[in-house]
């Protein structure tokens, strides 16, 4: 009867829809006793050890070596997309990782939260946007915490706090002190949907704005400018510097935008409203025989809208104080991007034309002065000066938007504009409006002169580009408590530059242009200890999602709406009609229907799950493509790991109080040896795809070679073996920077085993938790690689022990290679031009030889014995032989 009334409550129990029950019983069951991993068993463990792995708060205290890993920080929408998930994922694997390796790490979240989509989300709802942007920033911070990613929240801050944005208005009246920051009339971007200005980087191919679409129209303003252009040949120039490592097709990317510093730019005071006219030319000695300034119709200088011809107003020459003429003209050769030219005596064709419009022609070469000289006197007069491309232009700032950072500055009618002291930052908004612009605010707007105390005086109501606000985040991040400065100068220079700094490619030119720029200009005030920001970078693809669009229409339609005809030729039809189905993988959207949401993976397979899947199979570098046929592989690797676990575990309490000895015998000990050598090749994999070259996916497949060796291993090596017990530990801490949960579920039961073989070892802490240990360190006697290139081929291999290949030098390694009959047949008679070395502690080593080419007449001696080579091949009785490009491995 009772077991009738049993098997009716297991019944019940399965039939139920809902599993809390399960997994409330295996939080506090022993898991292990189930052989099989389900999902269920995953939850709970997660479930088990949220928030108890380990601490993640950065100790400004601690000797330890620092390592600041910083992920770009997101935009609070409110929900989480695989792009947010791909990219923490990857940032979090590192810190986790360089915390085993016994870094100190600090790794920070906060929100870039001012912007439009808030602003007109905010305006939609009647609503203020500090309420919503809170409200996005509250949601989007409980979801990452449900992926259980290692922050710092304790640094947490949001770029639309005032305690954040008082010290973004500091740094940019800096700026406007140090004459960096200026208005003037500008011919701008508008976009008449968002009803603000953008910049030229804003505007896309088409001519449309980034973010609404529309078409943007033309419009003359007074903005706000930053002279990014003064620091450019730095900047250009800084791109070739040693510290950056894995920046690739970034650098090039920056060094088109800057362009090649290749001229100088000055700015020519106008006799118009006085404002200033840049001119761009070559050579800065020019300035000596100027006589004119030709400009194009569309230069906002010809207020007089003349196509063609001689304006009233003129610019100042500052070295010669003569009054330049301005020409409006198109028949000259402006240099590119720019709409201004200036004309010299000592050209013949600029003589005609100045002739032309009867301007004065003499010549006005008369100041003995030197190149350095000329651009001395224009940065002390404040007329630039600064070598920078013809097509760069100085970053404008100005926003008509209210979500945004207020530019510190009070307009005065008796003493222009007057920056805002420091005792009235920050110059905060006024948050009860509702997309009430700052121009139509009056009682925020209108306010005293801080200089003569008039109260005929405005405030400044354009606000700043978001951009400014992410140019400098990462300082905050090292100080973010700071009420006395943006952050502390000792701190920035034990803490700067970011060691690893990881985002989308689509930052890698504006964002990384601007925050490379603010770092300069801080490093120029001794602020922070290099002028470079970060030190590497780690650019992740995109999450691609496949979406279905009819042939014809091209209207997306949702995937439960498609048939696939034939996967391989990706062929598929639309269920209803029949009609052709084309199948792309595009950026996951809701437009595109093909997006995923992670909070879905989430509750079906957990996060350990759902992270590895996103950095298994393919690189982070690389887009992933989002399919469930790629589930499998990391579900069924957790699945054989939890087995072996819950193998090795019967095995040990299989051992008998009279069987404690391993068995002697030449089986036992060749297990045991090729669990030593797996256990250090899989390791030596795992840790250089970690820490040098961030290929998180090869890591993985080299833990799971890990994770093959292990299982080809009989109880009997489970039970006796050291080095399979090693590989175990080495197994669980390596999976831990992923999968935190099931790794500290793994590691308690292995804790917990009897019959220790290692236990008077340093290797494996056993009193203390997973995040307490070390990243599995290759043993010292096992062979490594020393790899031999010559121009590029890999020509010889040899296995050296670690100790000695962790203390070789460069010459060491050359004389090596001169030493093996490999390489030196290869090299024949060419001369070495070049060697380099690269040294991988605990994984590898590289030597690369570049050879000089051969000589007219070793090249036609070579000729003529290939000849003679393949005449004795077709006898059958070859006489000389040409060295075999073949690599060979040799054991020292």
């Amino acid at each position: 009867m009772m077991l009738m009334m049993l098997n009716s409550a297991v019944r019940e129990l399965l039939n139920r829809k809902s599993t809390t029950w399960i997994r409330q019983c295996y939080s506090s069951a022993d898991l292990l006793s189930t052989k099989e991993l389900t999902s269920d068993m995953k939850l709970a463990i997660e479930k088990k050890w949220h928030n108890n792995l380990g601490d993640y708060r950065f100790d400004p205290a601690s000797s330890k070596p620092k390592r600041y890993v910083l992920a770009m920080f997101p935009y609070p929408s409110g929900n989480l997309h695989m792009g947010h998930v791909r990219v923490y994922t990857i940032s979090d694997a590192m810190a986790r990782f360089y915390r085993f390796n016994g870094a100190n790490v600090l790794h920070p979240m906060g929100w870039d939260a001012f912007g439009l989509p808030a602003e007109n989300a905010a305006m939609q709802r009647k609503i203020p946007a500090d309420r919503w942007t809170r409200q996005n920033i509250d949601q989007m911070r409980q979801q990452l915490e449900k992926l259980q990613f290692s922050f710092d929240w304790d640094r947490e801050f949001a770029t639309c706090d005032p305690k954040y944005y008082r010290w973004t208005q500091k740094l940019f009246l800096m700026l406007f002190e140090d004459g960096l920051a200026y208005q003037k009339e500008a011919q701008v971007n508008w976009d008449p949907v968002d009803m603000t200005v953008l910049a030229d980087e804003q505007v896309d191919n088409n001519g449309c704005s980034w973010r609404s679409g529309a078409k943007v129209e033309k419009r003359v303003l007074r903005q706000w400018f930053i002279k990014t252009t003064q620091f450019a040949k730095p900047l250009y120039e800084g791109l070739s510097d040693p510290i950056l490592e894995d920046w690739k097709d970034i650098i090039n990317l920056q060094k088109h935008w800057i362009g090649e510093c290749s001229g100088y730019l000055f700015d020519l005071k106008s006799s118009n409203k006085n404002e200033t006219l840049p001119i761009w030319t070559e050579n800065p000695e020019n300035l000596k025989g100027a006589i004119f300034v030709a400009v194009k119709p569309s230069n906002l200088i010809n207020t007089e809208k003349k196509p063609e011809g001689l304006l009233e107003s003129y610019v100042e020459n500052f070295l010669t104080g003569d009054r330049l003429p301005i020409i409006i003209t198109e028949n000259v050769d402006y240099p590119e991007g720019c709409d201004s030219y200036l004309g010299v005596c000592s050209n013949e064709t600029d003589v005609k034309i100045a002739k032309r419009f009867d301007c004065p022609v003499n010549n006005y070469n008369r100041k003995n002065i030197q190149k350095e000289e000329i651009v001395k006197l224009a940065h002390e007069s404040n007329r630039g000066g600064y070598p920078v491309s013809s097509k760069l232009r100085d970053w404008l700032i100005s926003r008509q938007r209210f979500w945004g950072t207020p530019i510190p500055i009070i307009h005065c009618n008796n003493c222009g504009p007057v920056p805002v002291p420091d005792s009235e930052l920050p110059v905060a908004l006024p948050l009860e409006s509702v997309g009430m612009p700052l121009s139509k605010n009056d009682p925020w707007r209108n306010t005293t002169c801080p200089k003569c105390n008039s109260t005929d005086a405005q405030r400044e109501t354009d606000t700043m580009d978001t951009f400014v606000d992410s140019s400098w985040y990462f300082l905050r991040f090292v100080d973010p408590k700071n009420t006395k400065d943006p952050f502390d100068r000792e701190l920035s220079r034990s803490l700067m530059p970011v060691d690893l700094y990881v985002g989308g490619k689509e930052h890698a030119v504006l964002h990384m242009y601007y925050a490379r720029f603010m770092n300069y200009y801080l490093y120029s005030k001794g602020l922070v200890p290099h002028p470079e920001p970060f030190k590497r970078l780690l650019v992740q693809g995109m999450v691609m999602g496949r979406s279905f669009r009819l042939k014809g229409s091209g209207k997306y339609i949702p995937a439960s709406e498609v048939q696939m005809v034939d996967e391989k030729k990706n062929k598929a039809i639309h269920v209803p009609t029949g009609d052709a189905v084309v199948c792309l993988w595009e950026k996951m959207s809701k437009s595109k229907l093909n997006g995923v949401d992670p909070l879905d993976v989430l509750r079906e397979h957990g996060c350990d799950t759902l992270r590895l899947i996103l950095l298994a199979d393919v690189a982070p570098t690389s887009h992933r493509n989002w399919s469930e046929a790629t589930f499998p592989g990391v579900l069924n690797w957790l699945r054989r790991i939890w087995m072996t676990m819950h193998d090795l575990r019967s095995a040990r309490e299989a051992i008998g109080p009279e069987t404690k000895a391993a068995p002697d015998t030449e089986e036992f000990r060749q297990q045991d040896s090729k669990l030593w050598d797996a256990r250090n090749y899989f390791s030596a994999g795992a840790t250089f795809n970690f820490k040098f070259s961030h290929q998180l996916s090869v890591g993985i497949s080299k833990m799971q070679g890990l994770t093959n060796a292990i299982r080809r291993s009989d109880s009997t090596v489970m039970a006796y073996s050291p080095q399979y017990e090693r590989s175990i530990a080495a197994q669980i801490i390596m999976l831990a920077p992923m999968a935190p949960h099931f790794a500290s579920e793994l590691w308690q039961h292995f804790v917990a085993l009897p019959h220790r073989l290692n236990k008077n070892s340093d290797e494996i802490q056993w009193d203390r938790g997973l995040f307490d240990q070390n990243w599995p360190v290759i043993d010292e006697d096992y062979a490594l690689d020393l790899t031999f290139k010559v121009n590029g081929y890999e020509s010889c291999i040899l296995k050296i022990p670690t100790k000695d290949l962790n203390q070789l030098t460069h010459q060491q390694s050359l004389d090596i290679a001169l030493e093996q009959n490999a390489v030196t047949s290869y090299i024949g008679r060419r001369k070495i031009r070049s060697s380099d070395f690269v040294l991988y502690p605990g994984c590898e080593a590289i030597l690369s030889i570049t050879l000089e080419q051969l000589s007219k007449e070793d090249k036609l001696e070579l000729e003529q014995l290939g000849k003679l080579n393949e005449k004795a091949k077709s006898k059958g009785k070859s006489k000389s032989k040409k060295p075999k490009k073949q690599k060979q491995i040799v054991e020292l």
